[in-house]
């Protein structure tokens, strides 16, 4: 009787150390990144004395991130002409001939229009209305993307297993033993 006693506290015991190995292990599992290239809207009112989206929000930091497709709808909010620029290659607002090459850009309003684009540059960038830049201009953030470019991350494949192989090693120890002791203990082989 002591025998089995013995054989279940042996089994108890590889429950345990399942339990103990199995979190730890976790992190082990290799986890697929976010896609995180998304379409995004964003809606500005002009106001040539107050700036983009006037006394409400006036000239908000836009915060993207690299891939995304942007869409931005313009209107005018005073019915004066505007027109939108994003900066890119930073040479400022009255660089206008790069316009829609390097640097989106929208055709003047009013009413209003809309420009969508790629964030494929990331960076700190300053957007304006070429018609109005000292009070119509706001930062426009393009935050990096870890999947941009097909990013591969490598599995530890032997890592993976490891935790397994541990366990199926310690289980096959304790069952041995158990074996080998009830054997000693019994060598004519009698039911217990």
């Amino acid at each position: 009787m002591i025998g089995r006693a013995k054989l279940v506290l042996a089994l108890g015991i590889v429950v345990f150390v399942i339990i103990g190995i199995a979190p730890p292990a976790t992190h082990l599992v290799p986890t697929v990144p976010k896609v995180h290239a998304a379409s995004v809207s964003i809606v500005l009112v002009g106001f040539a004395t107050t700036g983009w989206n006037g006394s409400t929000n006036p000239n908000p930091t836009i915060t993207v991130t690299q891939g995304d497709t942007v869409t931005i709808t313009l209107s005018s909010g005073d019915t004066i002409i505007h027109r939108f620029l994003l900066d890119i290659d930073h040479d400022g607002v009255a660089d206008t001939g790069d316009c829609t090459s390097v640097d989106p850009c929208s055709s003047a309003f009013p009413p209003s229009t809309s420009i969508t684009f790629t964030a494929t540059t990331q960076g700190t960038f300053t957007y304006y209305c070429t018609l109005h830049p000292t009070t119509m201009l706001g930062g426009f953030v393009v935050n990096p993307s870890s999947i941009v470019g097909g990013t591969v991350f490598p599995v530890d494949k032997l890592g993976l297993l490891a935790p397994y192989i541990g366990f199926a090693s310690i289980a096959a120890v304790i069952v041995l033993g158990a074996v080998y002791v009830m054997r000693i203990r019994n060598p004519k082989g009698e039911k217990i």
